[in-house]
This record gives structure tokens, C-alpha cells and sequence, in this order.
């Protein structure tokens, strides 16, 4: 091993394939220390062991992913404008309203 190198002929490599700046967190990895309950991670292992499998972090790691994409389209909105729902929602209310009304004049039951 020399005791100096001359680097004054180096080339700064260039860096291909790098995320653009904006989108740079999502690339980066953050070691962590995590509870899980042991069938949750008996499920991924399980699923990692198969043939051609991602490891089970990277699975847990798109689960997540997944679980805040359905995040984005929030859940209330998704219900008022669905006819179903609403339509199902005013037959309820109709049938406890009419339960709770009052009874006739003179009437006890």
C-alpha cells in the first residue's frame, strides 16, 4: 500500500439512475426497531420463503405503501357520493324516526 495516492488525474464518477431530488425520501432507507405481532411476521416470512419472493421486509414495506396510497381518497366523501349508501342510510333514519315518534293523544301502550 502506497503511503499517498495522486488523485489529480481522477474522473468524478458520474451518478446514473439517481431519483430526482423530489422524490429522493422515498428511495431512502431508515433502519428502525419495530413491534410486530408474531403472526403478522410469521405471515411474511411465510410468503418470503416461496420460490421468486421478495424479502419480507421489502413486502411489509409495499403493504404499508399500499395501506397510505388508499389514504389519499377519503373514506366520507367516497360514501356521500355513493347512491347505495345514502339511499340505504335514509331508510334507516326513517325507520328510528318512526319508531321514536310520539303516540296518539290518549293512547298508552
Amino acid at each position: 500500500m502506497k503511503r499517498e495516492y495522486d488523485f489529480s488525474r481522477a474522473k468524478r464518477a458520474k451518478f446514473k439512475g439517481l431519483p430526482p431530488l423530489d422524490e429522493l425520501p422515498r428511495h431512502i432507507k431508515v433502519r428502525i426497531t419495530m413491534m410486530l405481532d408474531y403472526d403478522v411476521l410469521e405471515f411474511f416470512k411465510q410468503r418470503a420463503a416461496a420460490p421468486g419472493a421478495e424479502p419480507y421486509q421489502t413486502q411489509i414495506n409495499r403493504a404499508l405503501r399500499e395501506y397510505m396510497a388508499g389514504l389519499g381518497t377519503s373514506r366520507s366523501k367516497t360514501l356521500l357520493d355513493d347512491e347505495g349508501f345514502i339511499s340505504t342510510l335514509a331508510e334507516r333514519v326513517a325507520r328510528y324516526v318512526a319508531k321514536k315518534e310520539p303516540r296518539a293523544k290518549g293512547r298508552r301502550g
